[in-house]
């Protein structure tokens, strides 16, 4: 042991020893210990050393502070009295008196207090036993993330232990709102840092017209660093219990995994009448019933590289029946959090909840500067079991090989190249192979300075290969067919811009860009009725078309302010963002396009419905997306997209999402479709928010989904209510977040 002190036997002012950069340790415990005090003596009898007045006694990342302090050099540890402060890292404790062994951080504190930084915990007890530089033992505490003397919420407990890996436990815990008791549990488990670590989560409870009462306990396993679990047990007062587990791995951001599984025995079934009304779906046009009892959902994303440079993924979709995604759409394993989760981590976007055909995947695939391959099996599993699903379309596999546009060695030509090869196969119907090639070669020149002009012609060989006795639901087709396809494009096109300075304003400049367009296309005439019928690309109509748009856009130029970050978090679908160097940013302001076309071919209707597009975010406070299709035949828009939000620094957020599409000879839609969906939330106070949901179909006059709620925040606690009204069904949601300590969803 090395003291930094020197002291007689009278009090001295306190001298401090400084070692040379080159005696550092890079052992922390072999460093000395550093004593500083307005007055340092030493005790002959007692072999120790008395510091009093402003006493520090510190050694890395470790400080104590107090009035007076005897220390005993020998046994490395201190009593210390009066305004004790013990700094370990980020965690303070404090209170009158101590006892402490410096070395092996062991002892106990008496009136005390004690703050874990990384989760704003504090805890206060008459008494705490520190067994370890990061462990903590306490007989009776009350805990709380709230800060002040009068803590909205705080949890009184025995046996409360902190242990190293960051996880805490308690005995007889009571939370209280103030002082008021509102909950008790024999066993009490906490995050007492944020260190991933094993134990049960904040259960979700819930109540529904179609589930009952219902109760949802995650319990969550830390397996290593680079793996975890989580098991939950989902209890349904009418339906029954609903077990479910992840399983996720992380290695690196080319190889990571989860699995998900859950499912129930359903006590109820949808076998037509009341049980429909009550327990089952109905579609578009049709009534699919679910009779079974046995329900379940399996998904996963797993990414691997594989030898050779290729890149694999694996993506399934497994569902039991056509309405297990709809009725389990919300809540912990619902199909809302499962498609964020799978959005997030693996930039995978699962089909509808309302698609009963669920695409499963294996890809292969390998990248070159200009080329890329695909080996792609896929199963589309139709989960309508009830009905009859053999002519469900696989392809088994699916292989692409494409060229990106290139130029030709050192020639003024370009060319790229799309090739596809499938299998299709199903259980009853037309089964077999098709080899599709499309390459094409372009000569792209400019006249001046204003001008693109770019022709280029296009060849398509389709090759077919029919199982024997496998396409008895096309009789009129031949087993070994192919088609011949010649396409021409050409293209004009120019970029007009004019860029405006505000100096001093919102933006530094504002750049204007028109880019008009003429394109006609040619696809000549093939014989295909002869040919199998799979897909789209089957059937490739005569063309011979003129297409004319125009697209604005405005980007701006401002300038970043020192402490303002290049990339702050928008809401979703509220613009884009450029950066080019750390001085400026450049946000696309407007996109306006109008396109049209005329088709020769067609002897009636040849105009084609002017489409238009309008994207519009300023960068604060408004955002805008619309779309139609306007008709000139019958003056009348057969199709309008319109979503856009408005909200202010406050909080205060209106969002509206109106669609519409017409029934016409120039659509597919079988049906008038008009519908619109508004949720507005309203910031009363800092503390207090309102909100409603109401979506409504036009065309139907029926009310497809409402509900209000309010959400109530403060400095360490958080409530949300909401109720949700759908048609035959309703739902309560309650949300109270403790901060630090997870949250209750009901």
């Amino acid at each position: 042991m090395f003291l930094t002190c020197i002291a007689g036997p009278q009090p001295l002012p306190a001298q401090i020893l400084k070692l040379e950069p080159d005696q550092v340790l890079k052992d922390d415990s072999r460093q000395p210990w550093e004593l500083h005090a307005d007055e340092v003596a030493y005790d002959q009898q007692l072999d120790q050393y008395v510091a009093r007045g402003n006493v520090q006694i510190s050694r890395g990342d470790i400080l104590l502070t107090a009035d007076l302090v005897d220390y005993d050099h020998k046994a490395q540890s201190a009593f210390a009295r009066g305004n004790v402060v013990l700094t370990v890292g980020q965690d303070i404790l404090s209170g009158s008196t101590m006892q402490i062994d410096l070395e092996n951080q062991m002892g106990f504190i008496e009136n005390a207090y004690l703050f874990l930084k990384e989760n704003n915990f504090h805890i206060t007890a008459d008494k705490i036993e520190k067994t370890g530089k990061k462990t903590y033992r306490i007989d009776e505490a009350t805990l709380t993330t709230c800060d002040g003397a009068k803590p909205s919420w705080k949890i009184s407990a025995r046996n409360v232990k902190i242990k190293e890996s960051g996880s805490g436990t308690a005995s007889h815990a009571v939370l209280r709102a103030r002082n008021i008791p509102v909950f008790y549990t024999p066993f009490f488990y906490y995050p007492a840092r944020k260190d991933r670590q094993s134990g049960f989560l904040m259960p979700e409870f819930g109540e529904s017209k179609r589930r009952g009462y219902q109760y949802n306990q995650p319990f969550f396993w830390a397996i290593s660093e680079s793996a975890d679990a989580t098991f939950y047990a989902h209890y349904m007062s009418n339906r029954g219990i609903k077990p479910g587990a992840e399983f996720r791995y992380y290695r690196s951001e080319h190889s990571k995994g989860t699995f998900m599984l859950d499912g129930l025995h359903d006590d109820k079934t949808d076998v037509g009448g009341d049980s429909s009304n009550d327990y089952g779906y109905r579609d578009a046009g049709e009534e699919v019933l679910r009779s079974n009892n046995n329900r379940y959902w399996f998904r996963m994303s797993h990414h691997q590289p594989v030898p050779l440079g290729f890149a694999a993924k694996l993506d399934l979709d497994i569902v039991r029946d056509q309405d297990y995604l709809r009725e389990f759409q919300i809540g912990y394993m619902g199909y809302d959090e499962t498609n964020d989760y799978f959005r997030k981590v693996f930039n995978r976007q699962l089909d509808d909840y309302n698609d009963p055909v669920r695409t499963n995947r294996l890809n292969l695939n390998r990248l070159w500067p200009k080329f890329s391959f695909n080996f792609e099996p896929r199963w589309n599993d139709d989960t309508r079991r009830s009905t009859n699903t053999s002519g469900t379309l696989q392809q088994l596999p699916l292989l692409s090989f494409d060229g990106a546009k290139q130029k030709i060695l050192t020639s003024p030509f370009y060319f790229d190249l799309g090739s596809q090869y499938n299998y299709f196969w199903r259980d009853s119907g037309t089964r077999g192979q098709r080899l599709d090639l499309q390459p094409r070669l372009y000569l792209p020149f400019r006249v001046q300075n204003y001008l693109t002009i770019e022709p280029s012609a296009g060849y398509r060989q389709t090759l077919y290969g029919l199982d024997k006795n496998n396409f008895e639901d096309q009789p009129n087709v031949d087993r070994w067919s192919h088609r011949e396809l010649f396409d021409t494009r050409l293209d004009f096109f120019s970029e007009i811009e004019k860029v405006y300075s505000f100096e001093g304003q919102l933006f530094e400049k504002v750049k204007h860009r028109i880019r008009p367009q003429i394109t006609h296309e040619f696809i000549s005439n093939s014989r295909q009725r002869s040919l199998p019928r799979f897909d789209a690309n089957d059937r490739i109509d005569e063309t011979n078309k003129i297409s004319y748009s125009v697209i604005n856009t405005l980007t701006s130029k401002s300038k970043v302010a020192a402490a303002e970050p290049l990339s702050p978090k928008l809401p979703a679908k509220r613009g884009s963002q450029r950066e080019s160097n750390a001085d400026f940013r450049y946000n696309d302001l407007l996109r306006f396009e109008v396109a049209h076309s005329y088709d020769f071919e067609k002897s009636k209707r040849p105009l084609a419905p002017i489409f238009a597009r309008l994207d519009v975010f300023p960068g604060k406070y408004v955002w805008i997306d619309a779309d139609a299709r306007y008709s000139v035949y019958d003056n009348r828009f057969l199709a309008f997209n319109v979503q856009g939000s408005v909200w202010d620094s406050r909080g205060d957020e209106l969002y509206i999402d109106y669609r519409g599409e017409q029934e016409s000879e120039e659509t597919e839609v079988e049906e008038d479709i008009q519908s619109i969906y508004g949720k507005i939330k309203i910031q009363l106070i800092d503390s207090l928010s309102i909100n409603a949901e109401n979506e409504y179909n036009f065309e139907t006059q029926q009310r497809i989904r409402s509900g209000a709620g309010f959400t109530y925040t403060s400095q360490c606690w958080s409530f949300d209510f909401q109720y949700i009204n759908e048609p035959n069904d309703w739902k309560v949601g309650l949300r109270i977040e403790l901060i630090g300590l997870g949250s209750i969803r009901y």
